[in-house]
């Protein structure tokens, strides 16, 4: 166990928070936890609603939480580690001189609907125009619409199919919808598609299967001597901007540093 774990101090000194700009106890802590690691992580500054869970540490690993009042209790964790196993994450390049930055993430943030036409008439494309315009700027639950038009000489079918697979909700503008001013629409997940008499029953149906926006997974910052790891949680309002956020909230400190000046201040640092 870490000398200051033993001697009960942990959980006193984690309560401060690991700012970016002053070495205070948790950044003793985390830098204590994983000997050789290049960097540990530090809070540049939290987003209005957001608060820090104090930091544990024992050898080998120190972690903290995140809360935030819109996207939920520890809606992300925070490990300094020794190592970190990202085989299944993808590459999202070099964020500083000797860190790599892999994401693994599964996020819902918007609710995609795809507009296909039978055919390419000026009837039946007059509709698809007015409807993405109408469309244009709306969310459903704090999700903002993304629209997209599928129009080709491919099959009605085939479109079809192809968007509903891609996870979209389909809204089909028939000839008949056209003349009628009727919509036809296959949400995500069903097979089966539905006649509508408005844009407005349209929304409703798909408002009921949209759940809350969500963003969940893993970022790895992997460099020389260990990986700092953020696990998400997240959903409710704020998770589309979550990553620009946590990206301006978090960073990293330079561990051979910090080691240097908490043992001028007579810590005891390996």
């Amino acid at each position: 166990m870490l000398a200051l774990v033993a001697a009960g101090c942990s959980s006193e000194l984690g309560r401060s928070v690991p700012e970016c700009d002053t070495v205070g106890g948790s950044l003793v802590l985390a830098v204590q936890s994983v000997p050789g690691s290049s960097y540990v992580s530090c809070v540049n500054g939290l987003r209005a609603g957001w608060e820090y869970n104090h930091l544990t540490a024992v050898a080998g690993e120190s972690t903290y939480n995140l809360d935030s009042d819109r996207m939920g209790s520890g809606f992300v964790r925070v490990d300094n580690v020794r190592s970190c196993d990202n085989s299944a994450a993808t590459s999202a390049g070099t964020v500083q001189p000797g860190v790599e930055l892999w994401k693994d993430v599964t996020s819902d943030t918007s609710v995609d609907i795809v507009i296909v036409p039978e055919g390419l008439t000026i009837r039946t494309m007059t509709s698809v125009r007015a409807v993405a315009e109408d469309l244009e700027g709306l969310d459903i639950d704090g999700k903002p619409i993304t629209v997209t038009t599928s129009s080709s000489g491919r099959p009605t079918t085939e479109r079809i199919d192809e968007a509903a697979q891609a996870g979209a909700h389909v809204v089909i503008i028939s000839v008949r919808d056209a003349e009628e001013g009727t919509f036809t629409l296959r949400v995500q997940g069903s097979e089966n598609e539905v006649t509508l008499d408005d844009l407005d029953d349209v929304l409703d149906e798909i408002e009921e299967v949209e759940g809350e926006a969500s963003y969940r997974g893993t970022w790895y910052f992997v460099f020389a001597g260990g990986c700092v790891v953020y696990t998400f949680d997240a959903e409710g309002p704020g998770v589309d901007t979550i990553e620009t956020d946590i990206t301006t909230a978090l960073s990293l400190y330079d561990a051979d540093e910090l080691r240097q000046i908490a043992r001028d201040a007579g810590y005891r640092v390996p």
